[in-house]
């Protein structure tokens, strides 16, 4: 399974009414899960990745959440990853806040297997909030960005 069929899996399983998929290929198990069948918004909550060393393993961790409502767009990590500002370390980050933003331009990249791929803005606009630090692991549908549309 290359990586265009993974994405259009992707865009096809966000699209439907299915909340759970697993499929094993060759060797490849690709398991996606939507956080919330309700949500207000377009598409699934953020749900973060808390590490916490001295807790025991059955014990969940408790995360306060704040409700923000807002008009921003939020830009979503496609696939499970590590995430980059910038197209190398010794290079400037591709948006910063509050800067304005272009339908295309290129928001961040998301390695996954070794393989770079540029996130890219889907609407004109200024970003609002950088959810992720730079060269931090980011699961599937965590909101990166937020842009206010222009």
């Amino acid at each position: 399974m290359d990586l265009r069929q993974i994405k259009n899996l992707m865009k096809e399983f966000e699209d439907s009414n299915i909340h759970k998929l697993e499929i094993n290929e060759d060797g490849l198990t690709i398991k996606l899960e939507k956080a919330d069948l309700i949500t207000p918004t377009v598409s699934p909550v953020y749900s973060p990745v808390v590490s916490q060393h001295n807790q025991s393993i059955n014990e969940t961790p408790k995360l306060e959440s704040k409700e923000v409502i807002s008009n921003n767009l939020e830009i979503k990590a496609p696939l499970v990853g590590t995430y980059y500002d910038s197209p190398n370390p010794d290079a400037r980050p591709y948006v910063s806040l509050n800067q304005q933003v272009s339908k295309g331009d290129t928001l961040f990249i998301i390695e996954a297997m070794k393989v770079m791929n540029e996130i890219k803005s889907p609407v004109a606009g200024i970003v609002k909030a950088i959810n992720v630090s730079d060269s931090t692991m980011v699961e599937f549908d965590q909101v990166i960005i937020e842009i206010e549309e222009l």
